[in-house]
């Protein structure tokens, strides 16, 4: 009898979605209330700012880096916010956003840990007898071969396969000596709309001899991780053996 669980993701989907949801929401409501007059002309100002929502959602994607998937529905906010006294609004507060990033980068990886955990022993508890009796470990392992631990058992560097296309972009950005400054890159990655705090822990990983710049192979790396974590799958902690660029496993 086999008992896997169904929804074992479900917890972590639902939290993604209500923490970027609740953030999306707080910079449009943050965005309103700053463009509402003191005195004269609320109303009229109301409707003014309800009918070019999609201006308002466009200047926050860009200047927030929210990809324009995370905000909530244009007709239904607009219909929401009829009913709804702009007066009322409380300006952003600093501190709520950094508890919201905190929880999408750090808090839910951390659950989500616990949560394979879970999935292992249900797993191994509901398993039993055939072939994979003993298969706990190996090319059966949850998780194994996806991910950050993708390309694990090839001969091949893994990011190797789709170099030719970050090479592209790497060169198009000028390199020096065979490497792009920080900034260079910080403004390419910002692309992907991941999270800053992501795109951080990214750039740690990327930066194998930590001076500050990346070579073709960091480059490449970074994209790599960028498109994991783009796929669902979590960042890895520190850099795996098998993803540390050709050039660079001396460093490790």
């Amino acid at each position: 009898m086999i008992r896997v669980s169904k929804n074992i993701s479900q917890p972590k989907l639902h939290l993604v979605w209500c923490g970027q949801l609740g953030l999306v929401h707080a910079h449009i409501i943050s965005s309103l209330k700053k463009q509402m007059p003191a005195v004269f002309g609320k109303e009229n100002k109301k409707k003014e700012l309800i009918q070019d929502l999609d201006k308002i959602y466009k200047t926050i994607e860009r200047e927030q880096q929210i990809p324009r998937g995370d905000f909530p529905d244009i007709i239904k906010m607009q219909e929401l916010l009829q009913g709804v006294d702009f007066t009322r609004f409380k300006p952003l507060n600093p501190k709520l956003l950094e508890n919201v990033d905190r929880m999408l980068s750090k808090d839910i990886a951390e659950f989500m840990k616990l949560v394979r955990e879970e999935e292992t022993q249900m797993s191994e508890n509901g398993v039993r007898g055939g072939a994979f009796e003993s298969a706990r470990d190996g090319p059966f392992k949850l998780g194994y071969g996806e991910g950050a631990s993708e390309g694990l058992d090839d001969e091949e560097w893994v990011v190797a396969r789709d170099k030719p296309k970050y090479d592209e972009i790497f060169y198009k950005l000028s390199p020096i000596n065979g490497k792009i400054s920080g900034a260079n890159a910080k403004a390419e990655m910002l692309k992907s709309k991941l999270p800053n705090t992501t795109l951080g822990r990214i750039w740690k990983l990327a930066d194998v001899d930590r001076d500050g710049m990346l070579d073709d192979e960091e480059f490449a790396l970074a994209h790599h991780l960028i498109r994991v974590k783009q796929e669902g799958y979590e960042i890895p902690t520190a850099l795996p053996k098998h993803l540390v660029p050709p050039s660079k496993r001396a460093f490790i």
